[in-house]
């Protein structure tokens, strides 16, 4: 176990959470900030495996940009998704798109499955 923790935000809201469940219950909890740093620095380096985990799996994103022609989707805490828009100079991500359900035609998840795509679930939208 290091004792440098990830540098991916994702990892240290997970350890928070985790942490607060694993607190649920229990006559006292103890808030995150109360917890000695060797105990926020295990939760982290478990939290950053199964991050790491998840992404190898292909159930969450990577942090980082695969290539420059990439462009992020976000989906923020309504279920609204939101695509980068690439700008010239670069905005370095702080541009966004809302996007909407425009196509009038739709494709049957089952047949594109079954020809070799894969789907990953990122949220709810209305």
């Amino acid at each position: 176990m290091t004792n440098q923790p990830t540098a991916d935000p994702r990892a240290r809201k997970l350890a928070q959470h985790h942490h607060r469940i694993a607190e649920e219950g229990t006559p006292s909890p103890r808030p995150w900030n109360d917890l000695l740093p060797t105990e926020q620095n295990r939760l982290l380096w478990e939290a950053s495996n199964w991050l790491r985990a998840a992404v190898e799996a292909g159930i969450a994103p990577p942090i980082d940009r695969p290539t420059p022609k990439h462009s992020a989707v976000w989906l923020d805490d309504e279920g609204f998704l939101y695509g980068e828009y690439q700008t010239v100079p670069s905005s370095d991500g702080d541009a966004i798109l809302r996007l909407v359900w425009a196509s009038e035609e739709c494709s049957s998840k089952q047949e594109l499955e079954d020809q070799g795509v894969e789907f990953r679930l990122i949220g709810w939208s209305e």
